[in-house]
């Protein structure tokens, strides 16, 4: 007999205790779709970064204007083409923050400036403050992405529901109307809406919209014939649900993982169309402005003021990075595949 024989005796043994009301508890709180899918979500650093990104923008965007004592259309030549000017940093020769240029080139110009006045992104060739007409830029660029997206979300949803749910000659129908507008080039749409509303928010707007919803749309067709011959979805019909029941209580349901996804790529997208038409000229015109407008207006002077172009193009930049941040962990979140 080896020694660890001899050292299991039996009183080391005990009958476990069993309570039969307990033995069917869960030890861990049970948590819904939505509530399982928020914590894998801030598990990814990635995205929670993008979110926070985007909320601080934002803000930004909606509360530096009102705090700042210049209105993003105050032109006053005398301080036109100034360098970035930070309070609290004039000493400091780091990227132009004291008001000198880092070439010494706009140095004159602060002499016609009085010595409480500040420009943190500086000042554009009509002497207006840069840093507002950023923000107000960004809120015009924002307007413009929610707008197209919430209007893709209705309109692409609504027409892809139907023509999945319904089928055969009516999807067949709605579908053809899809791939007509489908062969229709985007910048042809573009020119014709500016011709007949003349460039501004409105038609770059509807121009974002008249094509924009197919994707979602085709997304959601596929997604709801999928579901619709699912057994929950048959077992529903079967006990009298209508129509309208099984599209809102259990197709909709299932499909919005997928629409969350497809908004969160589709507004990084809608940012950067508005700011290619404005940095053709066909978007937002003067004196209103957008972060492509900005980008567009200081690219024609980069070489000598590069601070007019810089400043929007980082906000735009980050703006794009985090909503793809965001939108990849909202599909890692979603999907039921990546639960460990």
């Amino acid at each position: 007999m080896s020694m660890i024989e001899k050292k299991l005796t039996d009183d080391l043994f005990q009958p476990a205790k069993q309570d039969k009301q307990k033995s069917e508890e869960i030890s861990k709180p049970s948590l819904s779709f939505w509530q399982d899918a928020w914590r894998r979500l801030k598990k990814n650093r990635g995205a929670v970064i993008g979110l926070v990104a985007i909320v601080a923008i934002m803000l930004m965007a909606f509360i530096a204007p009102v705090f700042s004592k210049w209105d993003f259309n105050d032109q006053e030549l005398m301080r036109a083409n100034l360098p970035p000017k930070v309070k609290m940093l004039e000493n400091v020769e780091f990227l132009g923050l004291n008001g000198v240029d880092i070439r010494g080139v706009d140095q004159y110009k602060m002499k016609n400036v009085p010595k409480d006045q500040y420009f943190v992104f500086g000042t554009d060739g009509l002497g207006r403050d840069q840093w507002v007409r950023v923000w107000k830029g960004t809120q015009i660029s924002l307007y413009i992405a929610f707008l197209a997206a919430a209007i893709e979300l209705i309109i692409g949803v609504t027409y892809g529901g139907i023509s999945g749910f319904y089928g055969g000659r009516v999807d067949n129908i709605m579908m053809r109307f899809v791939e007509v507008l489908m062969g229709i080039p985007y910048l042809i749409l573009v020119i014709l809406f500016i011709i007949v509303l003349k460039p501004g928010v409105l038609s770059i707007t509807l121009a974002l919209v008249a094509t924009g919803w197919i994707g979602m749309a085709r997304l959601v067709r596929g997604q709801v014939m999928k579901l619709k011959h699912q057994e929950y979805v048959l077992s529903s019909k079967t006990l009298g649900s209508t129509n309208g029941r099984l599209i809102t209580k259990h197709l909709l349901p299932n499909v919005l993982g997928t629409i969350i996804i497809s908004i969160t790529f589709s507004i990084p997208a809608a940012i950067f169309a508005e700011a290619f038409l404005s940095f053709i000229g066909l978007g937002i015109q003067p004196p209103t402005a957008s972060l492509g407008s900005l980008i567009s207006d200081g690219f024609r002077s980069i070489r000598i003021y590069p601070h007019l172009a810089i400043y929007p193009s980082i906000v735009m930049c980050i703006l794009l990075i985090s909503f793809n941040l965001l939108g990849d962990g909202l599909r890692d979140a979603l999907d039921p595949k990546m639960r460990k």
